[in-house]
């Protein structure tokens, strides 16, 4: 490699440090393909992020979104190594094209790297992109970066949300049904504007999403349709009849199908080489589901955390059931109460990849899920990452133990107090007949004399004399 210099004379460009960044790159993208399909871990992927690290300062953006996408990819967790690659980041993006934005802001979706600098930094010169350039973005990068924005609860710049939001709404007629089918329920319910709301409720009943293919894809659709019914009720007012009808339509193609209806837990990573987290819960739903085995089959595990869990109370002799339908949703674990067989104990397990990186607050998606099935009726009892990560192996079967009799006992209050609640209403015992005195005829009694007879005036014409 070279080129030309002053006078017509050659200049070799060729260096060790690009050489270096060029083998890095390799190295990089041949052990993500081997690790794909879990959370990487080991000495490599360390070199690697060290490596990174110290080439950070001589990428430009496009290395930096590629090295960045492939340590999100297997799920690496190093929340330096992202901090190190982005503070390079504000040297490129003043001439990023809209599609290196969206790709950075899905990257921080991804990663759940909740940064208000980086994320507003983003929002400002993608507005900018959006209202002067013509750089304009295919319908469904469009919907994925709405999406990106939506699980980062992007809305410090009001300005820009407006303008984003409107700019959706202009283009909707270009989204067909399989676009319209991957608007997130987060996006619709807590991002969405009501005239953005309505006009994309609006398109999917024209395109009638969600019923079009050999397989009806329902599972962000369904969980949209009670996100809406049971927080917008008001909002559903105001929407046409034809629209009413398509929700209606949904709920009960949810309320059939137990399989393309049912929102899957996010996977703890992509499906690849070293596992397949996404194809075994849909594998185990589908066998769940299925008529044939009676529907009891096949456990749904949504992290490792879930297993040790599941692990903890089988070890504990309480009979439970992992991935239980309930809405659009899956409860985590459904457990008996072994003190009251008719109650059922519901544990929602916060796995660590349920947090925004860095932090212990809870993602939107699953703050959304907990008040979703709070509005079904659920009442849910927290196994939280933070607590459960410090535990050992002895302490994690008596913090759940723990969790379990606590439970049990408050089931067995609420019932006493229930009983006795129905003992007070209860009607007065009915008083015993006596066979053996004859029932005497019905008689109006005198209210002098209760033994008496009760006597009415004759009118003298009537006396006899």
């Amino acid at each position: 490699m070279g080129r030309l210099g002053p006078g017509g004379s050659w200049k070799s460009t060729y260096t060790d440090f690009g050489l270096q960044k060029r083998d890095f790159f390799v190295d990089l993208k041949r052990q993500r393909e081997k690790d794909k399909g879990r959370e990487a871990a080991g000495p490599i992927w360390m070199h690697l992020a060290m490596q990174a690290k110290n080439l950070s300062n001589s990428f430009d953006l496009g290395d930096l979104l590629e090295a960045m996408k492939c340590f999100c990819s297997v799920r690496y967790e190093d929340y330096e190594l992202y901090m190190r690659l982005l503070g390079e980041v504000p040297h490129f993006v003043k001439h990023a094209a809209a599609d290196q934005l969206c790709q950075l802001i899905r990257l921080l979706a991804r990663r759940r790297l909740r940064e208000r600098n980086y994320v507003d930094m983003v929002a400002a010169h993608f507005l900018q992109k959006i209202r002067v350039t013509d750089d304009a973005l295919p319908a469904r990068l469009l919907v994925k970066t709405v999406n990106a924005f939506a699980a980062l609860e992007c809305r410090s710049q009001p300005k820009f949300v407006e303008h984003f939001l409107r700019h959706i709404e202009h283009r909707i007629t270009e989204f067909d049904a399989d676009v319209c089918c991957l608007v997130t329920p987060l996006c619709v319910a807590s991002y969405m504007c009501d005239n953005l709301r309505r006009a994309y409720l609006k398109r999917c009943a024209e395109t009638q999403a969600g019923f079009q293919g050999p397989n009806y894809e329902l599972r962000n659709l369904a969980c949209t349709e009670v996100a809406l019914r049971k927080e917008h009720h008001s909002f559903l007012a105001s929407v046409p009849a034809y629209v009413h009808r398509y929700l209606e339509k949904v709920r009960q193609h949810a309320q059939f199908d137990r399989w393309g209806s049912i929102a899957l837990p996010p996977a703890v990573a992509p499906d690849g080489p070293k596992g397949a987290h996404q194809a075994d819960m849909s594998a185990s739903l589908q066998l769940k589901a299925s008529t044939a085995s009676g529907g009891q089959q096949g456990d749904i595990f949504g992290s490792d955390m879930h297993r040790d869990v599941s692990a903890c109370l089988t070890h504990l002799g309480i009979q439970h059931e992992n991935g239980v339908p309930c809405g659009p949703y899956l409860l985590d674990v459904v457990a008996l109460d072994m003190v009251n067989p008719a109650r059922r104990i519901v544990y929602e397990v916060n796995a660590p990849h349920h947090y925004y990186e860095a932090t212990q607050v809870l993602t939107a998606e699953k703050r959304l899920r907990h008040r979703m099935l709070g509005r079904l009726g659920q009442n849910l009892h927290m196994v939280d990452a933070p607590a459960w990560r410090s535990l050992t192996a002895a302490q994690k079967m008596t913090y759940m133990l723990k969790l379990q009799q606590e439970q049990q006992d408050e089931n067995t209050r609420e019932a006493k107090q229930q009983a006795a609640a129905n003992a007070m209403r209860s009607p007065l015992p009915a008083l015993r007949s006596n066979a053996s005195q004859k029932s005497e005829p019905f008689k109006l009694k005198s209210v002098r004399d209760y033994s008496a007879p009760l006597r009415v005036p004759v009118p003298p014409s009537k006396r006899k004399a």
